[in-house]
């Protein structure tokens, strides 16, 4: 390798230039195999301390090659960098590119690029506060720093240590301040200094000598408080502090009834459990799990079919002292379910829907969607070609249902069509050839399903359906998305189980694209780019959201013909922009303290980067409402001399971002009209802005009072 292809720092410029600097020498950029005199090819710099990429940029923002009278001479190898020919100097230079280097991962660290060897590791990202009296942890689901008060016995307060008048005792998780007093344990259980006081309760239904007897339906309020696990781990053994109710349920004899048990509480986990006799540990066959609600809280459901006559124990367990709404119903006897394994299905017929139990506490499927309760099958035949939809919808709220669509082996993951998961699973499989099906049937907690079947004559499936006859997305234009008569057929993408549709992109030249897709409100979905082919492989950026908006930024994408993927979770209508300009090298944004040295952003837009760590905070936005206010900033300044469409992303940011738009022509300006936006989970801050003509100032900003490295990328569209 020449020395010229390692990149020369900036600072060495006049050193190159008498080329009489040490033992330089500036070799011809034609020359391949010979090595100037005195040169050291064999070796390269050592990569930088990694830690030391966390402040301001550590590492050369350029560095210069080899004589070059054209672009194509500049190619240094290096990923992460910008090569042009600088045709005042006759030399290539090499622009650092961070985001090139981003990983999508925040926990970590920051990706930094270095001109002279690519890219290099960030330090992880750092959440410890230096008190011993918080559990610090990078989550990066939200990617963010989550601190919660140290709990070490894991009853829900705070180590008394830490928190005068909290949890007395730590290590025991039935002790806290926020428990109550117990009757003639001489301990103090609710850490207010006194035992057993004259408030003081007894624990109730703990054993199987004062368990609570259940001979009717009815509804029945239980506290855990005071309750021990008396017998065996239990179905609940990884909660600490897990609580353990007995019921004894009283089946008369006569006609056969089936029971069932719904147990709520609205904070903490329960489960259930059916022992072979009161005071034996329960097998895991015998537990019945329960499930978190989308509303808070737990839910835990236990359904016996037609029970024998005589006393059933119930153990009922919690992993915190908060109430327990227990409701016990009879209802009509029904069998037990015996389509529980792939050679022992049930049939399914088109149009006749059918209700299924899914609490029962068997293995599940592995499929490309999650779940955690066992699998239902059902089988279905078609005779000719034909368009099949399934639906599986939630009865009760209880769980969401998985349903999986597979061919008549139906065991191996290879064997699976088509899979979603939803409060309604929906999925259609069009032109599906004559032959046996399966339905396997899941769900995320233990509700009750609703399975139907829809058959009909095969139909032509629309152009944006395939890859191969998408139609083309008008770069810089905005387009309204139906997917209507659409499905999950289209093998890339980042949204499992979601409706797709496809759109051809043309680039004609070397360009930076960025793909905005938004959803209609109670949709989220994904957007992705690909190669045209749109194999599983094909992805070159794929971005899914739990919000209405998604966006994918692509720089320096060679010409050629691409493909845009929009996935919707439930199929409503939705937009999707490709904002394309010609690639250009980052620009490095150093200063930028204020009015007198605001950076500019060129009107044709561009990309920008840099970092807010040495800055001040000299400046307000009027959604900064986090505490403190006031994080490090920097200003850049544009100036539109026509109204344009104006996209400021700040996605791959190391930092929660906000970002801020003023309009001038005083400095800093007054807030433009929704022109503010703090980081969005994953995405960072995002602005789509309409903007007349004049002059903008643009505030890169931290919430609560965060800084770091920051890039933001500015697509400038006409109206």
């Amino acid at each position: 390798m020449q020395w010229w292809r390692l990149g020369v720092p900036l600072v060495a410029l006049s050193c190159i230039l008498t080329l009489r600097c040490g033992d330089g020498f500036v070799p011809s950029p034609f020359v391949t195999d010979d090595e100037p005199p005195g040169s050291d090819a064999g070796s390269e710099p050592a990569p930088p301390d990694a830690g030391a990429t966390e402040g301001p940029r550590p590492l050369p923002d350029e560095v210069l090659g080899g004589p070059c009278v054209d672009d194509a001479q500049c190619d240094d190898g290096i990923d992460c960098t910008f090569g042009r020919c600088d045709p005042e100097l006759g030399l290539c230079r090499f622009v650092a590119d961070d985001e090139r280097c981003a990983d999508a991962l925040y926990c970590n660290g920051v990706e930094r690029c270095d001109p002279r060897i690519g890219c290099v590791a960030g330090a992880p990202t750092s959440c410890s506060d230096s008190t011993p009296c918080t559990v610090d942890r990078c989550d990066e689901a939200t990617r963010s720093c989550v601190r919660v008060d140290r709990d070490v016995d894991g009853d829900g307060d705070v180590d008394g240590n830490c928190r005068p008048g909290a949890d007395c005792n730590d290590l025991d998780p039935l002790v806290a301040s926020t428990a109550p007093e117990l009757c003639a344990n001489q301990r103090d259980d609710d850490c207010d200094g006194a035992l057993d006081e004259g408030e003081c309760q007894v624990p109730e239904f703990d054993t199987c000598a004062d368990a609570l007897a259940i001979s009717a339906s009815g509804s029945y309020s239980l506290s855990p408080a005071g309750a021990l696990l008396d017998y065996g781990e239990g179905c609940s053994a990884e909660a600490p502090g897990t609580r353990e109710l007995v019921l004894l349920l009283e089946v008369p004899a006569g006609e056969p009834r089936d029971l069932e048990l719904v147990a709520r509480t609205v904070v903490g986990g329960l489960a259930l459990a059916r022992p072979t006799g009161c005071g034996e540990a329960p097998e895991p066959g015998q537990c019945y799990p329960g499930a978190s609600l989308s509303s808070g809280g737990g839910v835990a459901r236990l359904h016996l079919h037609s029970p024998a006559a005589g006393v059933q124990p119930i153990y009922l367990y919690a992993d915190s002292n908060a109430p327990i709404q227990l409701e016990v119903a009879e209802q009509a006897p029904s069998a037990e379910p015996t389509n529980i394994a792939c050679d022992a299905r049930s049939p399914l017929a088109p149009a006749t829907p059918i209700e299924l139990d899914l609490a029962t506490p068997l293995a599940q499927l592995e499929s490309e969607c999650p779940s955690d309760r066992a699998d239902r099958y059902f089988e279905f035949s078609l005779d000719e070609t034909s368009d099949v939809r399934l639906s599986a919808e939630s009865l009760d709220g209880f769980g969401e249902p998985r349903l999986s669509v597979r061919s008549d082996a139906c065991v191996a993951l290879a064997d699976e069509l088509r899979c979603t998961q939803r409060a309604l699973a929906s999925t259609q499989l069009r032109a599906l050839p004559a032959g046996t099906y399966v339905a396997a049937v899941s769900a995320s907690g233990p509700t009750r399903v609703r399975l139907s079947l829809d058959v009909g004559a095969p139909t032509p499936a629309p152009p944006s359906e395939s890859c191969a006859s998408s139609p083309t997305l008008t770069p810089n234009r905005t387009e309204v998305l139906d997917f209507e008569n659409h499905e999950d057929d289209i093998a890339v993408g980042c949204s499992t189980g979601a409706i797709d549709t496809a759109r051809r992109l043309d680039v004609d030249a070397t360009s930076d694209v960025l793909l905005v897709a938004r959803f209609s409100p109670g949709d989220v979905g994904a957007v992705s780019v690909s190669l045209p082919a749109c194999e599983e492989d094909d992805a070159l950026g794929c971005t899914r959201t739990a919000e209405e908006l998604a966006r994918v930024s692509r720089r320096g994408l060679p010409a050629g013909q691409y493909r845009v993927v929009v996935e919707s979770l439930v199929g409503l209508p939705a937009t999707v922009l490709a904002a394309v300009r010609p690639a250009s090298a980052p620009t490095l944004v150093p200063g930028a303290e204020g009015c007198d040295d605001a950076v500019g952003i060129d009107e044709s837009g561009g990309f920008y980067q840099g970092n807010t760590g040495n800055a001040a905070p000299d400046l307000s936005a009027s959604c900064d409402f986090a505490t403190p206010a006031g994080a490090p900033d920097q200003l850049l300044r544009l100036v539109l001399t026509a109204p344009r469409r104006v996209l400021f992303d700040m996605r791959g940011s190391g930092f929660d971002t906000l970002l801020d738009v003023r309009r001038g022509p005083s400095c800093p300006g007054e807030e433009v009209e929704q022109g503010c936006a703090v980081f969005s989970a994953g995405d960072r801050s995002f602005l789509d802005l309409d903007l007349p003509a004049g002059e903008y100032f643009v505030q890169i900003d931290g919430y609560a009072g965060a800084s770091g490295n920051w890039f933001l990328n500015v697509f400038v569209l006409d109206p």
